[in-house]
């Protein structure tokens, strides 16, 4: 009785719970409801509108779309530009304070410098 106890438990063991899976593990686009079977790039660039195109878009595509957009935004007349304050972070190590609190370690982030307004030259298109 214990080897079949024992036996039965080491089949069990071996298995995992492939035993308790109710799903099939065979999805290669079986019965489609009104669909189609293609991966998940093809589905993509085709609920996007790129139709019959394949996976060529690489991150240097995006990349270069990227500058030209900054690029048409630094050249129009009058575009403002925000430049980012600059933040440090501070590292506060665990102190005690005045009522016997307990601080523990944590960080601070801290402005060292506003955030400021890049303007063009309105006078610069005019002639």
């Amino acid at each position: 009785m214990k080897r079949l106890i024992l036996l039965l438990g080491l089949v069990l063991l071996l298995t995992g719970c492939s035993v308790m899976n109710p799903y099939e593990e065979d999805f290669k686009c079986p019965k489609t409801d009104d669909g189609k079977c293609v991966d998940v790039e093809t589905a993509y660039y085709e609920s996007k509108g790129f139709i019959g195109q394949t996976a060529s878009a690489t991150s240097t595509d995006y990349e270069q779309a990227l500058y030209d957009r900054m690029t048409d935004l630094l050249q129009a007349p009058s575009t403002p530009v925000v430049v980012p304050p600059k933040v440090m972070r501070v590292l506060m190590l665990p102190y005690e304070g005045e009522d016997s609190e307990l601080y523990m370690l944590r960080y601070a982030y801290i402005f060292v410098d506003r955030p400021r307004w890049v303007l063009t030259d309105p006078l610069k298109g005019r002639k």
